[in-house]
């Protein structure tokens, strides 16, 4: 059967071969730069240093008028200062004892702001780095800015000058001393004759890279790497030794100085050479800045549009930035271009085969597409197979097409389909099936996928492929299919891992082979002794197996070895004294798996003590509730501790967690629910068995109460849910697991199906994007109330309520998103006025049977207009606003939006008469006005005094606007409440027009009368 190549990060054609080759001999009068370097490492003081500057301080005069100016990208002004000259005019004294200080030591790192994934775009063109100036703050010495832009003319003026300074004699006698010893391999006397040719000549290129050598030649490679980023500094012209500097860096796992040393490789070649970006790229994807290796690896992509490996790592980095939208759109407009080519491009277009497809595949399996993947699939596997024509396939709800069962298809077809069909390619290889089985899987169409993986079964060397299989099949619950393709992949010894062992385990523990699980466990705890996750697993298998002496040993070692876990003794403010917790309680309930199963009684003394206890742990939660309303810190954190047991195990029960959650309740299965847990649940849960707060497996699966679980009502449950993530949020500051809680609270269909609590579940995940101020979250949950509230004037309100002031938050409001969802309630709701459907309409929720509706929705023009005016679209504002005006011209805030808008525009310098713009807009100001003052409130006449004189400062008529802002200065002594006091307002506009117009005296009694605290 046909296997699909496996895709690697191949040798690119001219990019990835590596010129490893380097100068080895240099000049020996071209030994030094123009420059000085200085490791902080002398005693040197700051005087001495300023004296050593004065040489290159005259090269910067020689060069100063010759260099040309090159636009470059505004760069933060905490990280400007690194944009000096090289070097440039710091000297050292070098010992002995000083290069052996050097060792274990980093010389570069980059701070966490250089290397964030806010980078900025064009790094490499970045020469303006001061590796100088750099040295000179960490060595505390006075900080020397220069404006320097290096242009090739300065690199050629500066290698000219390093080839043709004379060294002085006692420098030529050394390093000729250090190059006879070097030659003859006496590295001792090598390197201490080129320590002193350091003495005397700090810039010696040469001496630097053979002491790089000699350490090489030693196996040193800390010590040879950093004497050759210190020689890359005295020739920073020369790309290539950088490229050498960088590949030594990362192969010694210094990521941050390899990508300094690419940089610098990059800036410095002419031709930007691709082996050095692609290098570089591969290094932020490995640093995971994925941000700057995507823009790495798109240049490398449209230099070699046609290369595969490059493909593969934009859609990788596109898959670790949560952008699976845009890996399968490269691969489809990849494909597109393939079965539609055009003469034009058909030489630049990348090949789509098998590796392509199942990539894709791969792709739609990490986005659950499962119906989508499919159809793709099918699509690419019939192009492939010159089966396109073949479209009544699309017929047949299966797979049947690609196996032997579709020749009973091909019978009932015509006879020219039969004939053109009978000798085509059907079958597909081995990996495309097993995708193929895997999207089936995720369909829940599990006859189907074991359909496709059993033809796993009749191949070989495909080991990873049954590891995957079993791995899917546990996913979905199916443990006795999975064990069968796990055990089948643990035959093959290249295959096993720690992984495959602890799939296996975790499948014996669902099936109730106990004794398996055990001897798995124990395996791996050997294997892997520092691993809490196998103990625990481990201490399961003992618990259920009835050895609570062994499982009680090991999980006092567990304990001891989770340093994350809550130490016991918080107090009960309100006089309870809380106990330690015991690590094996009611040891009299642990009964061994093989023994008779529980009798009645038993059943009910087990069910009865867990609800004695959550009981009990509830009582003492609603003894701490008034002392957390007085936000007493010390109660808040033993209630958290209390809620968390049963969270933990409320989460347990699998009936809570159906997959159809719009299935009516009817109560729970008293069985595990199998999810993933972390290190402090797992001792949760395994804490809850000792207590009897789980119940073991052998116990009769019956249903409980549809209304209460445990003795607790689900109101209740849900009271625990949300004021536990609430408070994990507001005093231990924990927002992911807050958020999580809540998620996990969404997925219980008892709280789901109450439209109440699935209200205020979404309303405390919108708290929380408010409070961590997630623009995208904000915008996904207060879509939900506007959609399921829809044409309600409050929820407009709500909406803008949610977005705080300021130029982020105003970017956020005015969305393209939100004028998108807003145009389609407009068109909605215009639908409604007209009985008749709009192309791109929302769909209509609301009941508006037996409404009459006969104007238009003020609420959603108004809110649709400002988001026109919020991204300076003015016309449209105005056209909107004007729909609202029509209808509810007496409304204030409509006149003023209508008037500010058409100011605005004739401010864009855009209208064919700007004056009669301005007029009119002015004149719907007046009406603001007029309808404003109508029975207004001191407060509400100070907003009009204020508008009106930022109006004026805005137009450029500030004589009009003082007017109005002493007008608002003076209703402050009228107004009780100083929240919606516009004084500082005023003021500090006033303040700005007295200072602009020369006014300074005004200005300053302006600001200490109302500014000045």
């Amino acid at each position: 059967m046909p296997v699909t190549n496996q895709v690697h990060l191949g040798e690119i054609p001219g990019v990835n071969s590596r010129d490893k080759g380097r100068e080895e001999d240099e000049s020996e009068v071209g030994a030094n730069s123009s420059d000085e370097i200085s490791l902080g490492l002398s005693s040197g003081s700051e005087d001495e240093l300023a004296l050593i500057e004065d040489e290159d301080d005259e090269d910067e005069e020689e060069e100063g008028t010759n260099k040309a100016k090159r636009p470059t990208r505004a760069r933060n002004p905490a990280t400007s200062t690194y944009q000096d000259d090289l070097l440039d005019g710091i000297d050292f004294q070098l010992s002995d004892d000083s290069f052996d200080d050097l060792d274990g030591q980093v010389l570069f790192t980059s701070s966490s702001d250089e290397y964030q994934d806010n980078e900025e775009a064009e790094d490499d063109l970045d020469e303006n780095y001061d590796f100088k100036e750099a040295l000179r703050l960490a060595g505390n010495f006075r900080s020397k800015k220069k404006k320097n832009v290096k242009t090739k003319s300065y690199w050629k003026r500066k290698m000219m000058r390093t080839t043709n300074r004379e060294l002085d004699p006692e420098v030529r006698m050394h390093l000729s001393q250090a190059n006879e010893a070097f030659v003859r391999q006496d590295f001792q006397l090598a390197l201490n004759s080129y320590l002193e040719v350091i003495k005397k000549d700090p810039k010696n290129f040469n001496a630097y890279k053979t002491l790089g050598e000699i350490y090489k030649s030693q196996g040193r490679l800390h010590e040879c790497c950093n004497y050759w980023l210190l020689a890359a500094n005295i020739h920073p012209w020369d790309s290539q030794f950088w490229s050498n500097v960088a590949e030594l860096s990362s192969e010694l796992g210094y990521i941050d100085q390899a990508i300094y040393c690419y940089t610098r490789a990059i800036s410095a070649d002419s031709n930007k050479r691709p082996e050095f970006i692609l290098e570089r790229a591969i290094l932020y994807k490995e640093k995971k800045q994925y941000g700057r290796a995507l823009e790495g690896f798109q240049k490398i992509h449209s230099l070699f549009p046609t290369d595969s490996n490059i493909i593969k790592n934009l859609a990788s980095v596109y898959l670790e930035q949560k952008r699976v939208n845009d890996a399968i759109n490269l691969y489809m407009s990849i494909l597109d271009q393939n079965m539609r080519p055009s003469e034009s491009t058909e030489s630049q277009v990348p090949s789509f085969d098998w590796a392509e497809l199942n990539i894709l595949c791969e792709l739609y399996l990490s986005q659950h597409a499962y119906v989508v993947g499919i159809k793709i699939l099918k699509l690419v596997a019939r192009w492939l197979q010159d089966r396109s024509d073949e479209k009544w396939w699309d017929e047949q709800d299966n797979d049947i097409e690609f196996d032997r069962r579709r020749f009973t298809v091909i019978k009932q077809r015509s006879a020219t389909d039969q004939e053109a069909a009978q000798d085509k390619e059907f079958d597909l290889p081995i990996d495309i099936r097993f995708k193929l089985g895997v999207l089936r899987l995720g369909l829940d169409q599990k006859e189907e996928a074991m359909f496709h993986f059993d033809y796993l079964r009749d191949e070989e060397e495909i080991a990873d492929l049954l590891f995957e299989a079993g791995k899917a099949l546990e996913a979905q619950g199916y443990n006795e299919d999975a064990i069968e393709f796990l055990n089948k992949a643990y035959d093959d010894e290249e295959q096993r891992s720690t992984e495959l062992l602890e799939l296996m385990g975790k499948c014996n523990l669902e099936m109730g082979e106990y004794q398996q699980a055990k001897e798995i466990y124990t395996s791996l705890a050997e294997v892997l002794p520092e691993s809490l996750d196998i103990k625990l697993a481990l201490i399961e298998a003992l618990y259920h197996l009835g050895d609570v002496e062994e499982a009680g040993v090991l999980l006092e070692r567990v304990s001891a070895m989770a340093k994350d876990t809550e130490k016991e003794g918080i107090k009960d403010t309100l006089g309870d004294d809380e106990e330690p917790l015991p690590l094996i309680n009611n040891t009299q309930l642990i009964r061994s798996a093989r023994s008779a199963k529980l009798t009645e009684d038993e059943r009910i003394d087990i069910e009865n003590n867990a609800k004695r206890r959550v009981l009990e742990k509830f009582h003492r939660m609603q003894r701490l509730q008034p002392a957390i309303d007085t936000h007493d810190r010390v109660a808040v954190m033993a209630w958290i501790k209390l809620a968390a047991q049963l969270v933990e195990m409320f989460m347990s029960v699998r009936s809570f967690f159906p997959r159809d959650k719009n299935r009516l309740f009817k109560g729970i299965i008293l069985y595990k629910r199998k999810k993933q847990m972390g290190i402090n649940d797992k001792l949760a849960r395994v804490y809850n068995l000792y207590e009897g707060m789980t119940a073991p497996d052998n116990i009769r699966h019956e249903l409980t109460s549809v209304t209460e679980y445990r003795g607790l009502s689900y109101d209740e449950w849900f009271f625990i849910f949300v004021q536990y993530a609430i408070l994990l949020h507001q005093y231990e500051e924990n927002i992911e697991i807050a958020i999580q809680t809540i998620e996990i609270a969404q997925g219980v269909s008892v709280f789901v199906q109450d439209k109440k609590k699935s209200n205020i579940m979404k309303l405390i995940r919108l708290m929380f994007s408010i409070n961590q101020d997630d623009a995208t979250g904000i915008a996904v949950h207060v879509r939900h109330f506007l959609s399921v509230n829809q044409f309600s004037p409050f929820m407009y309100k709500f909406f803008m309520c949610c977005f705080s002031s300021g130029s982020k938050r105003w970017a956020s409001y005015t969305s393209y998103l939100h004028q998108k969802f807003f145009l389609r309630q407009v068109k909605a709701f215009d639908s409604i006025l007209k009985n008749t459907k709009i192309t791109g309409m929302a769909t209509i929720t609301a009941d508006v049977k037996n409404v009459n509706l006969k104007k238009d929705n003020l609420e959603v023009l108004y809110t649709y207009a400002t988001l026109f005016g919020g991204s300076r679209s003015h016309v449209s504002e105005v056209i909107y606003a004007n729909r609202a005006y029509q209808n509810y011209h007496q409304d204030p805030t409509v006149c003023l939006i209508l008037g500010i808008s058409h100011v605005h525009r004739s401010m864009q310098r855009l209208s064919t008469n700007r004056h009669l713009q301005l007029l009119q807009g002015i004149s719907y100001l007046l009406e603001y006005r007029s309808h404003r003052l109508a029975n207004a409130t001191n407060y509400e006449r100070q907003e009009v005094e204020f508008n009106f004189g930022r109006l004026f400062q805005m137009i450029g008529l500030p004589s009009l606007a003082v007017k109005f802002y002493d007008k608002v200065l003076s209703f402050h002594d009228k107004l009780e409440d100083s929240k919606y006091d516009l004084l500082m307002e005023a003021a500090h506009n006033l303040s700005l027009i007295y200072t602009i117009s020369g006014n300074t005296a005004l200005a300053r009694e302006i600001t200490v009368k109302y500014l000045t605290i």
